[in-house]
């Protein structure tokens, strides 16, 4: 049993707390154990997905009768993005 395993909600922060809302204290202790100490960078997911593949789920949401407001408000993209594809 490593240090981290003795780690408790009320020692972290705020912010530490949202990430352990969302994966859970158990895979909270696995980060620290693995990067403890480290700066980690999470991107966001639109510097993640190809251009190419954003663009065939806007047209095909669209096929599916969507409107371009709809498809950026789900998204979280800009609607001006959304205008683009052709």
């Amino acid at each position: 049993m490593g240090l981290a395993q003795l780690v408790k909600l009320s020692h972290l922060n705020a912010e530490q707390q949202e990430v352990v809302d969302i994966i859970g204290i158990d895979n909270y202790r696995d980060l620290i154990d693995k990067y403890g100490g480290d700066r980690l960078y999470i991107p966001k997911a639109k510097s993640l997905i190809p251009v190419a593949e954003l663009a065939y789920e806007i047209r095909l949401r669209r096929q599916n009768g969507d409107r371009n407001e709809q498809i950026a408000h789900d998204l979280e993209i800009p609607f001006a993005d959304v205008r683009k594809v052709k």
